[in-house]
């Protein structure tokens, strides 16, 4: 079976932005505002070909810094394994399902449990809990059982990328030949 490999997005201080799966998309933003979608190729875990153009990822991040090009992804990784799992008590009884965790802000996470999940708590908002130089996940502060029940642009989460994870993809329009 072929491994599967992720393209790591940072910013000029190694910081990760982001992962794009191999074959994924990002957008750049010109400093003119321009919008120009470009197919991302992974070389190794420090290259990677954006369009036809071959980089270090910290000589893209700079590149991009100095030309004041802003880039976000257009495709997220969809497999479940990829992101931190995490089991969420649905009530005092039991463990709960395990949950992914897709998206995190300073104060509070989102996660999805896309099997077993109790009616009504497939999503939920939790907290995000200091623990020395990093945070853990905390309490859960919402239960949903869609997004738009539990909102989570709301809690200043990324909605884009949860909807891009956690939705069926739009199927990519063909050209006629």
């Amino acid at each position: 079976m072929p491994e599967k490999n992720y393209i790591r997005f940072i910013d000029s201080n190694y910081k990760t932005m982001f992962y794009l799966p191999d074959g994924g998309r990002i957008r750049l933003t010109l400093s003119d505002g321009e919008r120009v979608d470009r197919v991302c190729r992974f070389i190794d875990e420090c290259h990677t070909a954006v369009g036809n153009n071959h980089y270090h990822i910290c000589e893209f991040a700079e590149r991009m810094e100095r030309n004041g090009t802003r880039y976000e992804p257009l495709d997220y990784i969809r497999d479940m394994e990829f992101y931190p799992k995490h089991f969420f008590a649905c009530d005092e009884t039991s463990r709960g399902p395990i949950y992914y965790i897709i998206d995190e802000t300073e104060t509070h996470g989102f996660a999805v449990a896309p099997k077993g999940a109790g009616k009504g708590k497939k999503y939920c908002v939790f907290e995000m809990v200091p623990d020395g130089y990093r945070s853990r996940p905390g309490a859960v502060v919402m239960w949903g059982g869609t997004l738009r029940e539990i909102r989570p642009q709301d809690w200043g989460l990324n909605l884009a990328k949860i909807n891009g994870i956690t939705q069926k993809p739009k199927a990519r329009p063909t050209h006629r030949r």
